[in-house]
């Protein structure tokens, strides 16, 4: 599979991506964040959900990231975070740091769930909350506009992504409990393709230029009759370190 340099992406995704509807609000109430937390967001991208959490909570914010451009764009956000360079399975925090661990989108480019999950519980303080967002085999297959018009990113994406059962199994051997899991979804009306047009799904650099090209012209072609009905979909999966 092709690799992708997110250095390159930085510029698109912080154009085009937003926080999940409804996410940054679940995740908050469940872990109980409040402006006494210390969160710890890894792969954090461009922020947008670390951001959403800080301006939520006023919690202390930390987020991990290898690319140096993502976190450039990073650190344009308004709220005050604390932005570092680092990879998921090395993380290197003292033990007991964090209330609440988290990633989105991010796990489906860890060899080693495990390792990143292990690391993630020591930096965990005893009661302390674990979760990443990441997509089932049914929302993959059923992603409004994505599937329909570039239906060769399922077979990408399950190329990519872990089954959740084999992550909640490595959850498990990490030491969490209190597994659980909570689909979040949304709908909206897309209006415009630009986003698609540009790439701001990384899946969408993992087909060929051919397979791009067709399903762009077969998107435009329908948005000029009108909106299209759009989800997003988010399988969220916790774990909680035991007091």
């Amino acid at each position: 599979m092709t690799a992708l340099d997110y250095d390159d992406l930085a510029t698109e995704y912080a154009k085009h991506r937003r926080p999940y509807p409804g996410l940054v609000e679940h995740v908050v109430e469940r872990a109980g964040v409040t402006a006494d937390s210390t969160v710890l967001e890894v792969g954090c991208g461009t922020a947008n959900h670390l951001a959403a959490v800080r301006r939520t909570t006023g919690a202390r914010s930390i987020g991990v990231e290898p690319s140096a451009e993502m976190r450039k764009q990073a650190a344009e956000h308004p709220e005050e975070l604390d932005l570092r360079e680092g990879f998921a399975e090395e993380l290197d925090f003292p033990k007991g740091t964090f209330d609440l661990v988290m990633s989105v989108d991010m796990i489906h480019y860890v060899r080693e769930p495990l390792r990143y999950f292990e690391r993630a519980f020591a930096a965990l303080k005893p009661g302390g909350y674990f979760v990443t967002v990441t997509d089932s085999d049914w929302a993959i297959r059923n992603r409004i506009p994505m599937a329909r018009y570039f239906p060769a990113t399922i077979e990408v994406e399950f190329a990519r992504y872990q089954p959740v059962p084999a992550l909640a199994g490595d959850l498990a051997r990490a030491g969490f409990t209190d597994l659980y899991e909570r689909m979040i979804e949304s709908t909206y009306s897309l209006h415009e393709a630009t986003k698609f047009e540009d790439k701001s799904h990384s899946c969408l650099h993992l087909i060929t230029d051919e397979e791009f090209t067709a399903g762009v012209e077969s998107l435009r072609a329908d948005l000029a009759k009108g909106p299209i009905e759009a989800n997003q979909r988010s399988l969220v999966l916790w774990g909680r370190r035991p007091l």
